[in-house]
């Protein structure tokens, strides 16, 4: 949902639809400290008296992680800030963090605003009764961790180490790690908004539904019009919504939802090659907001996932956030730099990380064509901490967080509920059956997995011995006897697709990158002989940081197809082959031509090519619809009785590089 634009950087007013709405920076200088001791609060660090000028000067957003001083520190930090406000007049303010690890206090102008837990999510506050002309920020940080925390340790179980135990295999790279915002709204406005486009595909036209949220921050009740326009490229839709008449109470929060049909000739559906996305302008008094979203439809159907009705196949990654002198921050540069990686080699449909991903990482993601299957907390919990009702209530805040920010962005299609606990527990179905269940009744537009390790094992005989019953697709982490794992879940589960959520080899496990290369193409083979399996993301993208035992003297965790600073490694190059979902072949070759056939997989990767290019020596050549399966041949010209070629997805990712001699 983007309330502004462009002012984040400028700090001013602008003016959307004839509403006005600021939404300021309180990103740049700032002060900090640690706090090892934890003094701050008795030393009343957070008054406005506090003298915090001879602190470090640091710029927000800011991991101190990865400040040598502090590598890896693991405690108190405190951030301080000095800014001007003017007086909102009737409006209100908000105090918005886009997060925070782990725990964060905040205090303004010497008042305790709130507390947060969860270091992946937004949060926000009103501040608008403390806000004055010139104003002291002080925000205390904990980035600790223990088994009542998301993600946590475990202690006293029989299933992993004692070393295993107390640490979780990512840095707790702590800071206020992304943006701060100081956003001003008028006292009655819309929070949030939800929109679910389903197309029609036998008619062709799209059914939209528009849930807007309307809170009232004031002190009298309001009473209001909700209405909405759709845009594409800037030109407005016929589709007409009828306006909703809404009354709100001080202090409450009321669903007004409107529902109309797109006329066919103006549906374009959203797809990876063909990522088409519309605005949503809702207005509500006076407040009006944009939201993006795109029209399209994702189904299971028996052992198959269906994508606007077409069966789809798909590579994909997990992406630990980590990047050198950056840590857990996500910055524009380096999500460009890293999605366009993952794009050109083939990983389109990821679970991308086992927390909430930035929402700069979706956002490309809806532009540029990417599936991601996103996950919230629950990582390898033990039974005493899934059932204990203050675990559920934090896994359940933080899931809640990440689903309402990211609901309307198209590239998400499926959400999970946890990583690699015990499954095959009490605790661990009733996990997975509660949780999802949570999970639909805030969004039931998405499918529902989460990624067990335990289905190799061959205790699980029946579906009730595990709680992947309970979810719509299979998601297994399998390393090693791929195919052998693979039969074993499709003969617990014959009516469920199959994601491979995990796979994949270190460097250091092997003795040079060929026979990683090896390793990578058997296992592409076990899962070419199972057409139940629906996607496979290898871990990892990139090598991360970590303390975890088993991680390399260095302080890295070698699994990448890239390197620390994203250089490909020959593995990158073999993936990029392997999950392209096509093939080129040199049929013939004569003095100065070349016949090439291009065929679009049918086993895996597999979907349609729809407005795909050869690229060869400089020139380009339109490649016609493929459906899985299908070739087509194509006569090239030679230059020097040679041709550099490449296969060009749309959007200009290259996928396979050739050069024929």
């Amino acid at each position: 949902m983007k309330r502004t634009l462009f002012c984040l950087l400028f700090n001013i007013p602008l003016l959307v639809f004839g509403q006005r709405h600021t939404d300021n920076s309180l990103n740049s200088e700032w002060t900090f400290a640690t706090d090892p001791v934890k003094v701050g609060e008795q030393e009343h660090w957070n008054d406005t008296s506090f003298a915090s000028g001879n602190f470090d000067k640091v710029k927000v957003p800011h991991c101190f992680s990865t400040d040598a001083r502090y590598f890896f520190y693991t405690g108190t930090a405190w951030y301080f800030k000095q800014f001007e406000a003017a007086t909102p007049g009737d409006d209100h303010v908000f105090l918005k963090f886009d997060a925070v690890f782990y725990k964060s206090k905040i205090w303004l102008n010497g008042v305790l605003v709130g507390t947060h837990e969860g270091g992946y999510t937004p949060f926000e506050f009103d501040v608008t009764a403390l806000l004055k002309s010139k104003n002291t920020l002080a925000l205390e940080v904990d980035n600790s961790w223990d088994t009542t925390t998301i993600p946590g340790a475990k202690t006293k179980v029989p299933y992993s180490g004692a070393n295993q135990r107390q640490v979780y295999p990512w840095i707790n790279y702590g800071g206020i790690t992304r943006q701060v915002h100081l956003i001003t709204r008028p006292a009655a406005y819309i929070s949030n908004s939800k929109i679910i486009a389903m197309p029609d595909l036998k008619k062709g036209d799209a059914s939209i539904s528009i849930k807007a949220f309307i809170r009232n921050s004031g002190t009298t009740a309001i009473t209001s019009t909700v209405n909405t326009g759709i845009y594409r490229n800037g030109v407005k839709s016929s589709i007409r919504f009828k306006p909703q008449p809404v009354k709100v109470e001080p202090g409450g929060v009321v669903p007004v939802e409107l529902t109309a049909t797109m006329p066919a000739s103006e549906v374009s559906l959203w797809h990876p090659d063909a990522p088409a996305l519309y605005s949503a302008a809702i207005t509500c008094g006076r407040d009006t907001i944009e939201t993006t979203f795109g029209i399209r439809k994702v189904e299971v159907s028996g052992t198959r996932l269906l994508l606007n009705g077409e069966p789809i196949k798909m590579g994909g990654c997990n992406r630990p956030l980590d990047y050198p002198g950056y840590g857990s921050m996500d910055p524009e540069e380096v999500l460009e730099k890293d999605l366009t990686l993952i794009k050109s080699g083939g990983m389109e449909l990821s679970r991308i990380n086992h927390y909430p991903v930035a929402e700069g990482l979706l956002d490309w993601a809806d532009k540029h064509g990417l599936l991601i299957i996103e996950e919230a907390g629950n990582w390898q919990m033990t039974g005493k901490q899934m059932s204990d009702s203050g675990m559920r209530d934090k896994f359940r805040s933080q899931m809640r967080e990440m689903m309402e920010r990211d609901w309307n962005h198209p590239c998400v299609i499926a959400y999970s509920v946890g990583n690699e606990f015990q499954s095959q527990t009490e605790e661990g179905k009733a996990w997975v059956r509660d949780m999802s269940s949570y999970v639909r009744s805030l969004d039931n537009s998405r499918l529902i997995t989460f990624a067990s390790m335990i289905l190799s094992h061959n205790s699980i005989k029946k579906p009730e011995d595990e709680a992947s019953r309970y979810v719509d697709f299979v998601s297994a982490n399998i390393y090693g006897n791929h195919l052998k794992t693979l039969q074993h879940i499709h003969e617990l589960y014959p009516s469920k697709p199959v994601y491979v959520s995990e796979f994949g080899i270190r460097t250091d496990a092997v003795k040079s990158e060929e026979e990683r290369i090896a390793y990578l193409k058997k296992a592409m083979q076990d899962f070419r002989q199972c057409d139940f399996v629906v996607g496979a993301s290898v871990w990892t993208f990139n090598d991360y940081f970590s303390r975890f035992p088993g991680t390399n003297a260095n302080g890295y965790r070698p699994w990448g197809l890239v390197e620390p600073d994203r250089s490909p490694r020959g593995m990158y190059i073999a993936w990029q082959e392997e999950f392209a979902p096509a093939t080129i072949e040199l049929v013939n070759k004569t003095a100065g031509h070349a016949s090439i056939r291009i065929t679009a997989r049918k086993d895996f990767p597999s979907y349609t090519l729809k407005g795909y290019q050869l690229k060869y020596n400089g020139a380009y050549m339109p490649v016609k619809t493929l459906h899985p399966g299908e070739s087509v041949l194509l006569d090239i010209a030679l230059a020097g009785g040679a041709a550099d070629i490449a296969l060009i997805k749309p959007g200009g990712f290259t996928i396979i590089q050739k050069t024929l001699k």
